[in-house]
């Protein structure tokens, strides 16, 4: 792929009157490649990696300074250490249907965001990722694409997934959706039991009354999720029946991988009952 000339913005008033924000957002703007007609990377200059990098990405073709102008994400990255940015790519919608376009990350789109991460902060950070729709759509096609560069994520109400494949290399995860999310949650739930089929290391969410947006209850149990995992890279972890909502042994989670999700610690255990409602 040919190389791609960035420019750095920064616009230090941006909503400095929402009571929200606090850091001040730059923007890399990316030589867009084909199939993506906006290519932007925005994060906050204050945030700066020391294990690693928080990726937002929102719904199909938003900006996503819209989500790291929230101070609660802009706290945990700082308190994590983490770096902040989120995507703005766009492409249009028929593209996308028919499997061209950013949420193909293998296609250019993959490859922006990791530019993006270098340039900004002079190095290969692992990545938290967080999507939601179109955004749960690159995300989860990141993690299958680039395993080795991710320490978690989530993945939240995408309408249509691709069949993930077993590897040695397997990130944990949520996948996610809210239960009145008609058009999406099945989709949603048949990615998790195929991911949990070939042993992938992944977490069932369903949320009660929940349509299609963002959910400040999922957002607050995601930041749970990965500051776990931040703690103890390598943790044991709790396998749990998403159905009873109860711990299930090891053999168990084996024997039935579709009835099974993993947390990270069972001190998320009560944190994830709350929330979830199969």
């Amino acid at each position: 792929m040919a190389p791609r000339r960035l420019l750095l913005i920064t616009f230090a008033a941006l909503i400095l009157s929402n009571p929200l924000f606090s850091g001040e957002i730059s923007k890399i703007f990316l030589q867009p490649v084909r199939g993506i007609n906006r290519a932007e990377v925005c994060y906050i200059k204050e945030e700066v990696p020391k294990v690693g990098v928080l990726v937002l990405c929102p719904g199909f073709n938003e900006d996503g300074s819209k989500l790291i102008q929230q101070k609660t994400w802009q706290d945990f990255a700082k308190v994590n250490g983490l770096g902040l940015m989120g995507l703005s790519f766009t492409s249009a919608g028929e593209d996308l249907i028919e499997g061209k376009g950013y949420y193909y990350v293998d296609q250019g789109s993959g490859d922006s965001l990791l530019e993006a991460v270098r340039k900004t902060y002079g190095k290969d950070w692992p990545l938290l990722v967080y999507g939601f729709s179109g955004g749960a759509q690159f995300t989860s096609r990141f993690v299958e694409w680039k395993p080795d560069r991710v320490l978690a994520w989530c993945a939240y109400s995408a309408g249509w997934w691709d069949a993930p494949k077993k590897s040695d290399i397997c990130p944990p995860g949520i996948v996610a959706c809210g239960y009145k999310d008609w058009d999406r949650y099945g989709a949603s739930l048949v990615y998790f039991k195929q991911g949990r089929a070939v042993g992938k290391p992944w977490l069932w969410v369903s949320l009660a009354d929940t349509d299609h947006q963002w959910s400040p209850e999922l957002d607050a149990f995601v930041r749970a999720y990965f500051q776990s995992i931040l703690q103890t890279p390598k943790p044991a972890g709790v396998w749990v029946d998403i159905e009873r909502k109860e711990p299930y042994a090891r053999p168990e989670a084996i024997a039935q991988p579709s009835m099974s999700g993993w947390l990270p610690d069972e001190k998320l255990l009560p944190l994830w009952k709350q929330i979830h409602a199969p």
